[in-house]
């Protein structure tokens, strides 16, 4: 069984960008929110599951006075908050000190910035920088989330970021959304079905439509019966469907695995070695997780694969290596944050 670290609040999907890479295809043109009635009802929930919530998007702070109050609730329910931010909202030192410091003083602990060579396009790189230093003399931890193709690059937003204690993260793009549209030379293609763990199933995001899904971005374009679409809010209870969640066998391949995991399961049954067709090249884990889990015959063939003593053994050595490996270096970056964070 997994436990989330965090569940996400998709608050809207409108942006002050339209980065080109962006999964969730957020824009300026975007319209609509969660209602804070309905996040305080998330929030009375979450505690059970997670220890923490982030405030995520599109860009959340376009609703800032809704974030500030909604980060207050968070603390009264012991969770930790954070928040996604393009930073496309910031504008002068003194106002965004002011907001900054404010969400500071009502609880918010963290905030990640997305930035990178797509977001410039349409923002200048003083925005981000402006609001990590003044988040750093917040008291707030900083991480900066780039999507990065080369070595050349990470290095690049290294030194933008130089002198500041922030994490940084990478990823490649991921080839849905809007990034669909993106030259072949913006990814990193591979012609064998993709190793690597997912850790995103560790935190499902809910979106204003109620729609519960395992992970951010990319299980948007899961299909209706997909293990990746957990279900909806206004259907049934938050707490079933977290619940549920976290007993899923397949969801637990995904984290400690990957969606290789899932398709060696399928490779070792021939209808599933039969009716899987591998893509002629992949971006990265999550076509190959998409392929699998929106085909209900490969579904039902995986969860009938996890029921046999070989696949069995498949979840106990997967979670082992996780408890063993993986996890450590989770923790060993989750301390060094924290050392960042005080050293701030």
């Amino acid at each position: 069984m997994i436990r989330y670290d965090l569940i996400g609040l998709t608050y809207t999907r409108a942006c002050p960008l339209t980065c080109r890479h962006c999964i969730t295809e957020s824009s300026p043109h975007i319209k609509g929110k969660m209602q804070m009635e309905q996040v305080s009802e998330y929030l009375k929930v979450i505690p059970s599951f997670a220890p923490g919530v982030c405030f995520t998007g599109g860009e959340p702070m376009l609703y800032y006075q809704d974030i500030l109050e909604l980060v207050r609730q968070a603390r009264d329910f012991g969770l930790k908050s954070s928040l996604v931010t393009g930073a496309g909202w910031v504008r002068g030192e003194s106002s965004t000190r002011s907001r900054i410091n404010t969400l500071a003083a009502a609880g918010l602990g963290h905030i990640c910035i997305s930035w990178d060579q797509y977001h410039e396009e349409f923002s200048s790189r003083e925005r981000p920088l402006r609001l990590a230093r003044l988040a750093i003399e917040a008291g707030l931890g900083v991480a900066v989330r780039v999507v990065a193709i080369t070595e050349a690059q990470k290095e690049e937003y290294h030194a933008m970021f130089d002198g500041l204690p922030v994490y940084l993260q990478s990823q490649a793009p991921v080839k849905l959304g809007r990034a669909t549209s993106l030259r072949p030379q913006h990814f990193v293609r591979t012609e064998e079905p993709p190793l690597g763990v997912c850790a995103v199933v560790l935190t499902p995001v809910i979106e204003p439509d109620g729609a519960v899904y395992a992970c951010c971005g990319p299980a948007y374009y899961c299909g209706t019966f997909s293990p990746l679409k957990l279900g909806n809010t206004n259907d049934e209870p938050l707490e079933d469907i977290l619940g549920r969640a976290v007993q899923d066998p397949i969801l637990e391949i995904i984290f400690t695995a990957g969606p290789h995991g899932l398709y060696q399961l399928l490779r070792d049954h021939p209808v599933g070695r039969e009716r899987f067709k591998a893509r002629p090249e992949y971006s990265g884990i999550c076509e190959l997780c998409l392929d699998i889990t929106n085909d209900t015959e490969l579904v039902n063939i995986v969860r009938e694969r996890l029921a046999d003593s070989k696949a069995q053994r498949l979840r106990v050595a997967s979670k082992l290596w996780m408890e063993n490996k993986l996890l450590p270096e989770i923790r060993k970056s989750q301390r060094r944050q924290k050392q960042i964070e005080q050293e701030a």
